[in-house]
């Protein structure tokens, strides 16, 4: 990422403060270094002192949004790629997608881990991962969770909410810290 300067920006002085989690670097941040809109109070523009990127904020919506989930080791680079489009859906309020991602991703980890065959239901692929033992106790209820909110925004004419991706994103990215991240901190560790 490229990394700006909030200085080398036009015009950019000091105005109310805020903190934020930047939309781009992740990072939280307090600045009081942007830009104010003279029609329009609600509206501001800050610089992020980590990365320099700006992040407008109009009303209570910031664009883009924070950047939320964490950074996970050791990810096959197919399922990196998945968790980093429901990330980036998340951020861009694309709710709906991101639920539908969700159910890709565990798709992909069943046909990766538990040598599942590619075609199956989503049932089919949950099963694959509970017989291989890849599904940590107690997240029977998420899983079933994410086949009914799927179920229903992919067959039926529902849009995502925010609570529901949300939730989505933090279940799989504790499901891809059990099964790829945990093991290989482990095994670095014992070489």
């Amino acid at each position: 990422m490229r990394k700006y300067n909030w200085s080398s920006w036009n015009n950019c002085r000091d105005i109310e403060s805020r903190s934020y989690i930047c939309g781009y670097c992740g990072d939280k941040v307090g600045t009081n270094h942007g830009y104010d809109n003279n029609s329009d109070a609600n509206a501001k523009i800050y610089i992020c002192t980590n990365c320099g990127a700006p992040t407008l904020f109009f009303y209570a919506e910031q664009y883009p949004g924070p950047l939320i989930g964490r950074i996970i080791s050791n990810l096959p680079e197919d399922i990196e790629i998945i968790y980093k489009e429901i990330k980036e859906d998340v951020k861009n309020s694309s709710y709906t997608s991101a639920v539908l991602m969700g159910r890709k991703l565990i798709m992909h980890i069943a046909v990766d881990i538990a040598k599942a065959k590619e075609g199956l239901t989503f049932v089919e692929y949950i099963e694959h991962l509970k017989q291989s033992g890849h599904i940590p106790p107690n997240t029977d209820q998420w899983l079933e969770y994410m086949r009914q909110i799927g179920n229903e925004k992919n067959h039926e004419i529902k849009i995502g909410k925010k609570e529901e991706a949300e939730r989505i994103l933090k279940f799989v990215e504790m499901l891809l810290i059990f099964i790829y991240e945990f093991p290989a901190e482990f095994e670095e560790k014992q070489v």
